[in-house]
């Protein structure tokens, strides 16, 4: 296996002998550290791979320009799910303490995945949602290109503060 045909978007750690990249190329690609090869390719998503994390449960999760979310099982090259809500490209992703994935997109919403379905929308930020935090156990932040930290109570999933005085978009957190 060779390497990617267009820019990298995102690195993530597997574990001590693998890691993973995505690419606008629309692949995800698992890379043997100690014998510098790609060892896979995991291939589905039809668009940009922009965003890439390693959930907890050691699977790989994928946002794309596609409009959908993929969870990976990385190690067998095999997609799980495909989570479908986004009417945008996907920017970002971010797995909570208890285990709900973030999507953030250009449609200017947050949405919240458990279990393989989709169970709330947050609307609130006026562009791009392009970053996550998680703050504590009760809270934690978004920020997009309308330069706005938005924080969040995630029991209520209610927006409790916006931080204003960035001048220009925030891209991460």
């Amino acid at each position: 296996a060779s390497g990617h045909e267009l820019w990298v978007n995102a690195l993530v750690k597997c574990n001590n002998n693998y890691f993973a990249s995505c690419s606008n190329d629309s692949n995800i690609k698992i890379w043997d550290y100690y014998n510098k090869i790609c060892k896979s390719t995991l291939k589905g998503h039809v668009d940009c791979v922009l965003s890439l994390i390693l959930l907890k449960n050691n699977n790989l999760c994928s946002g794309c320009a596609d409009l959908t979310v993929r969870i990976w099982d990385w190690e067998n090259c095999e997609c799980l799910s495909i989570l479908k809500g986004h009417e945008k490209w996907v920017k970002c992703i971010f797995e909570l303490d208890n285990g709900i994935i973030l999507s953030g997109s250009d449609d200017k919403t947050i949405r919240l995945w458990k279990d393989k379905k989709q169970i709330s929308v947050l609307k609130g930020h006026e562009h791009s949602v392009r970053a996550f935090c998680q703050i504590n156990a009760s809270y934690f932040a978004s920020s997009g290109f309308d330069n706005v930290i938005k924080i969040w109570e995630i029991k209520s999933l209610k927006c409790v503060q916006n931080l204003i005085g960035h001048e220009s978009n925030i891209i991460c957190l």
